[in-house]
């Protein structure tokens, strides 16, 4: 009985050391850097959240020295107007530009972070804002899709901004929920 323990146990230590590891689990497809891309995606981490909503936040306030310190030097820029901006500093003079003649304000309604199995260097942050434009005559609300590319040491390498108009019932909803204070 002795041995048969003995056997047991070991035979159990021998079978829990091989045990293959699980895959992880993936959904979807990413050719964003890589065209050659395999693995698939997975969720990312909430820390690369976090910053993008740190990020948008130095936005909201002004911080020009915030933003700057949070990009990469060779940042890629793609805005829903066709925009086009590849460096921190090209970056810092178009919102200068941008604040002097509108106030923008982005509020936060969703975010993930998904990253390619195969990715080393970073995770992709999907975020969806509500943005007030504020100019002399008018006010511009929208809805803007922001994907960014965040890296492993917690910079901004590159976004993408696509906006679309919110529909009069949001607008509605939005106001109502402004109003009661709930916004």
């Amino acid at each position: 009985m002795k041995y048969f323990i003995i056997i047991s146990a070991l035979f159990a230590s021998i079978v829990a050391c091989n045990t293959p590891s699980e895959a992880p689990k993936t959904a979807g497809f990413s050719n964003i850097w890589d065209y050659d891309a395999t693995g698939g995606i997975m969720i990312g981490n909430q820390e690369s959240v976090e910053l993008l909503n740190d990020y948008i936040e130095k936005h909201n306030t002004r911080d020009y020295e915030g933003i700057r310190a949070m990009n990469i030097d060779s940042i890629q820029i793609s805005g829903p107007g066709g925009e086009q901006i590849l460096t921190s500093d090209e970056h810092i003079a178009f919102l200068k530009t941008w604040f002097e003649q509108a106030d923008t304000k982005w509020k936060p309604v969703w975010g993930t972070s998904v990253k390619g199995v195969n990715d080393e260097f970073g995770s992709m942050v999907l975020s969806v804002f509500d943005t007030k434009t504020t100019t002399k005559d008018s006010i511009i609300r929208t809805n803007d899709l922001i994907q960014a590319y965040v890296s492993n040491e917690g910079k901004i390498v590159a976004f993408w901004v696509n906006s679309r108009q919110l529909t009069e019932k949001e607008l509605t909803n939005i106001a109502a929920a402004e109003n009661a204070g709930t916004y």
